[in-house]
């Protein structure tokens, strides 16, 4: 396909496209359409997002992305039980002559990453509202129709996301030893009903990623990192585990705490939980890690 003004600059243009690409893929291979789901009651049941990783290589990571680009994704599906899948995207840019692209499978970007890729990583869950009113106590609700039993299998990053819920960051003993390289930041965000909500009321969840961005880049400035800096910045992994929902009224506090690697300080990690100011109900858990070019 090649690369649409929507597709590409800020990461949130990115992440809902890819975000739209696994549920038209989930509908081609599961038997209904994603889209217009609803359950045994007859009422709308949400393939939602409850796990989103974005991976670079070393050769192409999203900001290379511009305007009128040929790329080509590869799109995989795969059964995670409990009534829920794994999508895997693979996106390379094309460069000169097409060549038929190589096959893959879910564990190339966590084992095998090729350089020149960019990989979409989603588990979607299947909930409804309980409450019409409100995006508070969402349930799972598996809708009519929907069939998985016949996907190749996958691990699933779903203990990985229990026990970020439990330890309020993601784990990752590789980098434990890393050093804070800014003080820690706590923000809050007023859910913005112009920007954060989506087709059906509920908070988006590609707006999670400018959520994240905009804590990075206060504590970026008030470190005193020029803007230009800060997108000049390699981004190499960004996943977003989603532990819940908020109402369109509520107040987010964005906890943020941000280290680099002690050999190689231009490596920098940033891990954010997202919760519901007045409840405390955690929304979300994220991690960034970048490589920082000034």
């Amino acid at each position: 396909m090649v690369v649409q003004p929507g597709m590409c600059g800020p990461l949130q243009n990115l992440v809902a496209s890819v975000g739209d690409w696994t549920w038209q893929t989930v509908s081609m291979v599961c038997g209904l359409d994603v889209f217009n789901a609803r359950d045994t009651r007859g009422l709308p049941s949400y393939l939602a997002f409850y796990y989103y990783r974005l991976t670079s290589g070393s050769h192409f990571h999203p900001r290379e992305l511009t305007f009128g680009e040929r790329i080509e994704v590869d799109s995989r599906v795969f059964n995670s039980g409990r009534l829920s899948v794994v999508t895997v995207h693979r996106i390379r840019r094309i460069t000169g002559e097409w060549k038929p692209p190589l096959p893959f499978d879910a564990d190339e970007p966590r084992s095998r990453p090729r350089p020149d890729c960019l990989y979409v990583e989603n588990l979607n869950v299947w909930v409804s509202r309980t409450d019409p009113r409100s995006n508070v106590a969402l349930v799972r609700s598996a809708p009519v129709g929907f069939t998985h039993a016949h996907l190749p299998d996958a691990d699933s990053p779903r203990d990985l996301c229990a026990r970020a819920r439990d330890l309020g960051v993601f784990p990752d003993p590789a980098r434990s030893h890393w050093l804070r390289s800014a003080p820690d930041l706590v923000l809050e965000h007023p859910v913005d009903v112009v920007r954060d909500v989506n087709g059906v009321g509920l908070l988006y969840f590609a707006a999670f990623f400018p959520i994240a961005e905009r804590a990075q880049l206060h504590q970026w400035r008030a470190s005193g990192g020029t803007d230009r800096a800060f997108l000049d910045r390699t981004l190499l992994d960004a996943r977003i585990c989603y532990l819940a929902n908020a109402d369109l009224d509520a107040t987010l506090a964005v906890t943020l705490r941000t280290s680099c690697d002690p050999d190689d300080p231009a490596h920098q990690k940033s891990d954010l939980a997202i919760s519901d100011a007045t409840t405390r109900r955690t929304i979300a858990v994220a991690a960034f890690r970048h490589r920082s070019e000034h």
